[in-house]
């Protein structure tokens, strides 16, 4: 395997120009240059990134944190990231959490030794005090921080406000939300609270099923519906995640429970899975390739040193009408 030494003998000139040439830091004759990349080309020599990146201050990593990577919605965001980060140059690091702080911790710690050069992170499991002791790029997915950490999300509030007008024009009396918990400072609880205001404003019917935000689980999912179909039998309506909700499909089909004549049923994500669905499923969908494209443009602005116009970005949601909530 040549070295950058081979490639510094063959065109003629010393180790530091061909690093020169290699890092387009520093002035170098065009005959020269042309010298230098000829020998590369005929070398066939691959220079060492590891290397050529510390001499830079960077990784070229960036922490991708999310709490599991199995779960549809992360692993559409975390695909499309890595395909953004391409375009830069850059690599990802996927970190799955499992709904452990010390794990996020642990991923922090990196950023703070210079082992990654920035996180973009969809937890919640550590503390707001944690985050700010870091004085590097992090950007924040669906969690609202301020103080200089950018939050990429979506406009939750219409979400909700979608799902509600969906259930009561499919002519739902009595529904049911499975949302997450409320002691999490996301943007995401603005469409359990919306839903809720408007069912209840339209005099129907209204309850709920709290679940752990964190908890993705398969056990933590079933126990959920398993709730569901044990105390709200007369519940004609559901708003849920788009695993939830399919979850709710399922079990309401072993049971003979006919969609959408007796349980009319409302997604949220929009998840290629969700697609699969029998009967279609009716779902508000999140633009995450969108999400994922805005995370990494904000984390190459800070890591470049830009100026960064709001602490939020915020993008639209769509509703996508299928058999579900069909009142044909």
């Amino acid at each position: 395997m040549a070295t950058i030494r081979d490639v510094a003998q063959k065109a003629g000139v010393g180790v530091a120009t061909v690093s020169r040439v290699l890092s387009e830091n520093g002035y170098v004759k065009e005959e020269t240059k042309k010298k230098v990349l000829e020998a590369i080309q005929e070398l066939n020599y691959t220079p060492n990134e590891i290397a050529r990146n510390l001499y830079h201050k960077r990784t070229g990593i960036i922490a991708v944190i999310i709490p599991q990577i199995s779960h549809p919605f992360f692993a559409e965001f975390v695909d499309k990231v890595v395909v953004e980060l391409f375009a830069y140059d850059y690599k990802a690091m996927i970190c799955n959490t499992w709904s452990e702080g010390s794990y996020e911790l642990q991923y922090f710690d990196m950023l703070k030794r210079n082992m990654v050069d920035g996180i973009i992170c969809g937890t919640h499991s550590i503390t707001r005090a944690e985050y700010f002791d870091i004085d590097r790029p992090i950007v924040a997915l669906d969690h609202t921080f301020g103080r200089g950490i950018p939050c990429v999300a979506v406009d939750h509030s219409e979400g909700g406000r979608l799902a509600a007008m969906e259930l009561i024009n499919a002519g739902c009396k009595n529904v049911l939300q499975f949302r997450g918990s409320s002691n999490v400072d996301s943007p995401a609880g603005q469409r359990h609270d919306v839903f809720k205001k408007i069912i209840c404003e339209n005099g129907l019917g209204y309850n709920e099923i709290v679940t752990d935000m964190n908890d993705l689980s398969e056990a933590t999912a079933n126990k959920a519906i398993d709730e569901f179909f044990e105390k709200y039998s007369d519940v004609d309506g559901i708003f849920g995640t788009d695993v939830m909700a399919m979850s709710a499909m399922k079990k309401a089909q072993e049971l003979g429970i006919e969609i959408p004549r007796q349980l009319k049923v409302v997604g949220y994500d929009g998840t290629q899975v969700s697609r699969l669905a029998s009967p279609g499923m009716t779902t508000i969908c999140q633009p995450i390739g969108e999400l994922a494209k805005q995370s990494v443009r904000i984390m190459m602005d800070l890591i470049s040193g830009k100026d960064i116009e709001s602490d939020e970005v915020n993008l639209s949601v769509t509703l996508h009408k299928d058999k579900s909530t069909s009142i044909d």
